[in-house]
């Protein structure tokens, strides 16, 4: 992935409105943004800890206040490749809707309560543990109904270019396609969740790719199965979902509209999600 750096404030609030403004007119758009970070070694167990409770109970705070967040999620890259990639951490926040421009005060009244400090001193403290490499906002297209993240979880996700003036079609292909696949599969709990998302910004052709896929899994075993499915699985559940429609067909359509560009697997390490929040507060 290539080195990007935090959206300024003015443009990524101008692209926002103009990107909202298009969705109050069709439908509701939601919106991701995940953070890659470096961690040194001698610091990553601190950081983890810092993670498991107080910036937990910060997160849990902040969405019983009012902000617009669904879900907050701490990744540990599993497998790093080689050559290695910048980041060994990323933190992924989904919105309800697009991100709100926070209210200063409000924000220092919730740091303070869930952890003694101010914003800009929690934020400080935070950045001795772990480096900011990147930044990556996206639009999320589509996700299956039940999908839920929990600790211990791992994130199986591609990476994919779209072909060239085919972005219309993509989606419809997400929407009408995979959408219905996926929510099967969380259905019979064969995953416990999926999503697809569109890359926002960093954008243009030299992007190094512009959609992005996750799965959900229980565990590491349920990530990386001792035992291969028989050829036969993926069209057997294909029809099941699609039983007039032709598999090989299918098939050839994903290859036409993108191209794999990466796979990576994340360990969660902490997840809090609204609904969770919402419960244990009842």
């Amino acid at each position: 992935m290539k080195r990007s750096h935090l959206f300024p404030a003015v443009g990524l609030a101008l692209l926002l409105a103009s990107a909202v403004g298009l969705a109050q007119q069709s439908q509701r758009i939601n919106y991701r943004i995940t953070n890659y970070f470096s961690v040194a070694p001698e610091k990553v167990g601190t950081m983890l800890e810092e993670a498991r409770t107080t910036e937990r109970k910060l997160m849990q705070e902040r969405i019983a206040s009012g902000e617009n967040i669904t879900s907050w999620v701490l990744l540990r890259e599993a497998y790093r490749g080689v050559p290695a990639n910048s980041y060994n951490y990323a933190i992924s926040v989904t919105f309800d809707g697009a991100p709100q421009t926070p209210n200063a005060a409000k924000r220092d009244e919730v740091y303070r309560k869930a952890t003694g400090m101010s914003f800009q001193e929690y934020t400080q403290k935070l950045n001795a543990l772990r480096t900011n490499v990147g930044s990556v906002l996206y639009r999320v297209e589509a996700m299956a109904p039940g999908t839920q993240t929990k600790d211990g979880n791992y994130l199986a996700v591609t990476r994919w270019k779209i072909t060239a003036g085919r972005g219309g079609d993509y989606g419809n292909y997400v929407t009408n396609m995979l959408l219905p696949l996926n929510t099967q599969a969380v259905k019979e709990g064969r995953s416990l969740g999926w999503s697809a998302a569109r890359v926002v910004s960093p954008g243009g052709a030299e992007a190094p790719f512009n959609a992005v896929i996750s799965n959900t899994m229980k565990d590491l075993a349920a990530a990386l199965p001792s035992t291969a499915p028989s050829p036969e699985v993926g069209e057997t559940r294909f029809a099941q979902v699609f039983p007039k429609q032709n598999f090989a067909a299918f098939v050839e359509q994903g290859d036409a509209l993108r191209s794999l560009v990466r796979t990576e697997l994340f360990e969660v390490m902490v997840a809090v999600e609204r609904q969770a929040t919402v419960s244990s507060a009842r």
